[in-house]
């Protein structure tokens, strides 16, 4: 998914009106970010970012993931090592598969989530699985899920 494929207006629009300005640079960085398939710590997202040419200073990429959460797109990840991991993501209603392995992720819009107690008004919910993809349980020998 990235960027371009998705209503970019409306993205640059939302993060405009969260105030950041739309540089070119930050333009790449979301494409980047959305067309990656992956999550990323901020120091992940701006080593990648290096890795494709781009120089984005710390705090052109932590300023760029803060407005991301401010406008719902992209959702937080805070893990066991004190580290966050983020996923670019539209805000519509959908979950994620998560490689622990490789980074990958899948989303999936697919939701047959109901609460077990049909007397319990659910207004939302997250579900989200982490596990290891396809891909890294063939290069890991022996995995046992």
């Amino acid at each position: 998914m990235t960027a371009s494929q998705h209503e970019p207006e409306a993205i640059w629009t939302r993060l405009r009106q969260a105030g950041l300005r739309v540089t070119p640079l930050r333009r790449r960085l979301v494409n980047l970010f959305a067309s990656s398939g992956h999550w990323y710590s901020p120091q992940e997202l701006s080593a990648a970012a290096e890795r494709v040419g781009l120089r984005p200073g710390r705090a052109t990429v932590y300023r760029l993931i803060d407005a991301l959460m401010e406008t719902g797109l992209c959702k937080s990840y805070p893990q066991a090592n004190r580290v966050t991991r983020y996923v670019f993501c539209l805000p519509e209603h959908h979950h994620h598969m998560i490689c622990l392995d490789c980074g990958k992720v899948i989303d999936f819009a697919t939701c047959k989530v109901q609460a077990p107690d049909a007397t319990f008004a659910v207004k939302d919910h997250a579900v989200d699985f982490f596990g290891s993809c396809a891909a890294c349980q063939k290069r890991i020998p022996h995995y046992s899920g």
